[in-house]
């Protein structure tokens, strides 16, 4: 099971890896936009892409909010690839643990659990 885990993680951080040296960022990582067949995983779902070269701001909505970075739960218009791999750090959790692992019910409890997990900004991390 571990190494099938490994495996699909691997899979999902190289497809990412591959989206992002082609210039783009997915925004809406999930594991509902993750395929499964036999032993390949790919990723589908590209309507929220963007270029990363894009100037900002982007649209303030994107991503499922279990899978959203804190600067997407703050409304920042200023995001960019980063954000996809922070939805990747939380499908691999859910895949090793069988639940989702920041479940919020509104965007102020997933913030709330996203610090509660991750801590309080310091001042110099804010920015």
């Amino acid at each position: 099971m571990r190494n099938q885990l490994r495996t699909i993680v691997y899979q999902i951080a190289a497809g990412l890896g591959h989206l992002h040296r082609s210039g783009f960022f997915h925004r809406d990582m999930k594991p509902e936009n993750i395929l499964f067949g036999g032993d390949t995983v790919k990723l589908c779902d590209f309507g929220l892409a963007r270029e990363i070269r894009s100037r900002p701001p982007f649209t303030d909505y994107v991503s499922t909010r279990w899978y959203r970075a804190p600067e997407l739960l703050l409304r920042s218009p200023v995001y960019n690839s980063p954000v996809d791999v922070f939805a990747l750090g939380l499908i691999m959790a859910e895949l090793y643990l069988l639940n989702p692992l920041l479940p919020g019910s509104n965007e102020i409890d997933q913030l709330n659990k996203t610090v509660a997990l991750l801590g309080t900004p310091s001042k110099n991390e804010w920015p």
